[in-house]
């Protein structure tokens, strides 16, 4: 019992620190582009601001679950061992459990940075609007 919750704890925070780094990223650049689009327009009002932030913030939501995914395949390569001359049929090897580890990590992560965009870019724009920036 108390091995499993350790690994599902450990699981969890490689989990966390994994996209804490790529999060930390997208969420301070997002708010510095909707404090910079009100700054170069003063007179956009909340929704605008967020349509525009918004823009922006696709493209980054693109990149960085590329990054992210890119990272974790890049990490979990030595895994490309398990398909090498390997008698199991490739829909249990996709089950092991090292495998869906790395699915979960990806997916979990990808959750993590679609919402935190829309998220830190209202937050930013209700700030910007109510701080009167110029």
């Amino acid at each position: 019992m108390w091995a499993l919750i350790f690994l599902i704890s450990l699981l969890l925070a490689g989990i966390i620190i994994g996209v804490l780094g790529v999060l930390d990223d997208i969420t301070i650049s997002q708010s510095a582009i909707v404090f910079q689009l009100k700054s170069a327009n003063p007179q956009l009002k909340l929704n605008e601001l967020y349509q525009r932030a918004m823009n922006v913030g696709q493209d980054h939501i693109a990149s960085m679950v590329n990054t992210l995914v890119l990272v974790y395949t890049g990490a979990a390569l030595p895994l490309l061992l398990l398909f090498i001359d390997n008698p199991h049929p490739f829909a249990e090897v996709i089950n092991y459990e090292i495998i869906a580890d790395e699915i979960v990590r990806t997916l979990v992560g990808s959750i993590g940075l679609i919402s935190a965009v829309p998220i830190t870019a209202i937050i930013a724009a209700v700030v910007a609007a109510k701080s009167g920036i110029a």
